[in-house]
């Protein structure tokens, strides 16, 4: 049996259903989830999900960082909504769970180590243990919560206090990161991100 971040995690979402505590039940259900998991390296960029399509996987970041990006027309720069780093779970949610055409794009940064499971063989583990459906809900319910903060952030916030939100909640991203993808996560351009950095200094 694999031992994997991502055990850890799924484990602390809330609600959980009383079969889910039996030990006996949890090594089975663990033991299927093995059997269904690919662990991949990237070595450089590269994209786990283009806007148009629907989300065929979802994705644990064991090493690295992942973000989701669109391309906003009116300011031509690409937006960065959402950055994840280690033992984070990765997915547009409504494109694979209600099987929609994504409308955005999901990208890994290079040297990133990641879990997949594909939306069939999670279908597999659903009709094999029902009580782990409660999954997708509390992952879909978080993304939720975590867009209405994002907007809220976006609408209250100065650039300035957001680039210290990253960095309070991402310890470290300036350093893993260019400035481009940074300024992108505060929807703003490069030059106004380092002009701040000039004005304010490093914190």
């Amino acid at each position: 049996m694999e031992k994997h971040g991502l055990f850890d995690v799924i484990f602390k979402l809330r609600p959980m259903p009383k079969k889910l505590t039996d030990r006996k039940y949890v090594q089975e259900l663990i033991a299927a989830l093995d059997e269904r998991l690919a662990v991949t390296t990237y070595a450089h960029r590269y994209l786990l999900l283009n806007a148009g399509h629907v989300s065929e996987y979802m994705y644990f970041v064991e090493r690295g960082i992942v973000r989701c990006f669109y391309y906003d027309y009116r300011t031509s720069r690409e937006v960065t909504p959402v950055i994840w780093t280690e033992e984070n779970i990765v997915c547009d949610p409504v494109s694979f769970f209600q099987r929609k055409v994504s409308d955005i794009n999901i990208e890994v940064m290079p040297n990133s180590l990641l879990l997949s499971i594909s939306y069939q063989h999670l279908q597999e583990i659903f009709n094999i243990f029902p009580e782990t459906e409660i999954f997708s809900r509390c992952i879909s319910l978080q993304y939720v919560y975590y867009y209405a903060q994002r907007a809220r952030e976006l609408a209250g916030s100065s650039a300035w206090n957001r680039y210290l939100h990253l960095l309070e909640t991402h310890p470290g991203i300036e350093l893993r990161v260019s400035k481009e993808l940074i300024a992108s996560c505060l929807n703003i351009t490069p030059q106004s991100l380092s002009r701040l950095l000039q004005q304010h200094g490093h914190p």
